[in-house]
């Protein structure tokens, strides 16, 4: 374990060197903020989009993030968003130690237990940053460990599925879990034995779970929906994983290599494990965002069989727990986290801002109420602090209908018809990158002039077209 934690030392530092400079990369904040500020003000949870977007307003919405956007609006404007980093730091670090202790537990030897760890940071690493599904990784590690306990504690993972659920959706890939746990027990006894009994007990209360929630049944059928929603193909984070996806071949790939090519039946929890490996290796594959979530499932199952390949009295493990070697990973630990700390905070992209705030900021301050589509919807989500920005698609996304997703596409990827869908909408401004062709594009259509431009961005506004105030 002594390894694990400092393997685990160095992705924290990663971690937390990201999350302290999040708030400059990530438009997603500003949205949560804003509903944060909002729910503060009403004192309930927002069903519809309203008049801050004009396409959709209406349109039915399940803000399922609404904890966590609590948490930003609570912190980010008054400057206390370090102690949200923080906290989103310690969650993917906690993961991953916890994920680290379950292969020790299980008998992995100390470079299985350091392989493996490396491989499950790995897949978190790409997709960490301060969001509401980090506090999920923290939530189904614990649940895990739970799992692999056998004992009654057990049923705390209701509760603590009942608190992921009210910080993200991603809480309903708990009870599938722990339901693949139940059913592999359940073979394993050939009988309904306590402890095949208590796993679906357990299952049962974990799918209740998921529906304490101010958005009661909303919660689980927004998750579902989303897994057949159309507009998955205009967001990265849903596209199915493959080999050029660095958190799939470097974290997630070797992980099921090695429980494939070692066995997945193992002597203790073979048939738990195998109901489990394969559930998350259709998520792994469906889906990046489930990346991280099949890494730690996956870690202890292919430690354990890596030790089974390398036993811990063969030299490997003999030398890592020599007193020398450990100094020297130690040593090595903390010379890597001071590098990643120096390194990243001098990068231009993690230590400045690149969001376009000051081009939407400038907009904000000109006459009129303005219709402004985003090259990058999560852009737009830094104008709903402005009472007189309106968006075409922001950060929230989900609830935007099918039919504004492919207007919204036509545009970005300046098809065809792309200057008809602005016309049709009554775009009077545009955020694009400058240089990207859409950009091009508007350069070059009649009754179109930039109206600001800096470094990254430009905002292009159309001559003559004003829509009317509110």
């Amino acid at each position: 374990m002594k390894i694990a934690i400092a393997i685990a030392a160095i992705f924290c530092a990663r971690f937390l060197v990201a999350a302290w400079f999040y708030p400059g990369q990530d438009g997603d904040l500003a949205w949560q903020q804003w509903l944060g500020q909002q729910v503060m003000q009403a004192h309930q949870l927002p069903t519809h989009l309203g008049a801050e977007t004009f396409t959709a307003a209406g349109a039915h919405w399940v803000p399922q993030e609404w904890a966590f956007s609590l948490a930003v609006a609570s912190t980010l404007p008054k400057g206390h968003f370090g102690v949200l980093a923080v906290a989103a730091t310690l969650a993917a670090a906690f993961a991953l130690l916890l994920t680290a202790f379950r292969s020790y537990r299980r008998g992995a030897s100390t470079f299985a237990v350091a392989l493996t760890t490396i491989f499950a940071g790995f897949a978190m690493l790409q997709s960490f940053g301060v969001r509401a599904q980090i506090f999920g990784w923290l939530a189904l590690a614990l649940v895990l460990l739970l799992l692999d306990l056998e004992t009654p504690f057990v049923f705390l993972a209701i509760p603590i599925v009942a608190l992921w659920a009210n910080v993200h959706a991603s809480a309903l890939v708990a009870p599938a879990i722990v339901g693949a746990w139940a059913v592999g027990t359940w073979i394993e006894d050939r009988a309904w034995t306590e402890r095949v009994e208590r796993n679906f007990v357990l299952t049962f209360g974990c799918v209740l779970a998921v529906f304490m929630t101010p958005l009661l049944w909303k919660l689980p059928v927004y998750a579902v929906g989303l897994e057949t929603s159309s507009i998955r193909h205009a967001i990265s984070e849903w596209q199915p994983s493959d080999i050029f996806f660095a958190a799939f071949s470097g974290g997630v790939l070797p992980l099921i290599a090695i429980c494939a090519y070692f066995g997945i039946a193992a002597p203790r929890e073979r048939w738990r494990d195998g109901m489990q490996f394969a559930l998350v290796c259709v998520m792994a594959f469906a889906a990046v965002r489930h990346l991280p979530l099949a890494a730690l499932v996956l870690a202890p199952m292919a430690a354990q069989r890596l030790t089974t390949a390398i036993p811990a009295q063969a030299r490997l493990n003999a030398i890592l727990h020599e007193r020398f070697s450990e100094g020297l990973v130690f040593a090595a630990s903390a010379l890597s986290v001071v590098l990643i700390v120096v390194s990243l905070t001098k990068v231009p992209a993690i230590a400045g801002v690149a969001l376009p705030r000051n081009a939407v900021s400038a907009l904000s301050k000109s006459s009129g109420v303005h219709n402004l589509y985003c090259e990058d919807f999560a852009w737009c989500s830094l104008a709903l602090g402005h009472a007189n920005l309106r968006t075409f698609v922001d950060g929230r996304c989900d609830p935007f209908p099918p039919q504004v997703w492919d207007d919204y596409l036509a545009v970005e990827r300046v098809s065809p018809r792309w200057s008809g869908v602005l016309d049709r909408y009554a775009v009077d401004s545009v955020l694009v990158k400058g240089g990207r062709p859409l950009a091009q594009a508007l350069a070059l259509r009649p009754g179109w002039r930039v109206f600001y431009r800096d470094a990254k961005y430009e905002i292009f506004v159309r001559d003559g077209l004003r829509t009317a105030s509110r």
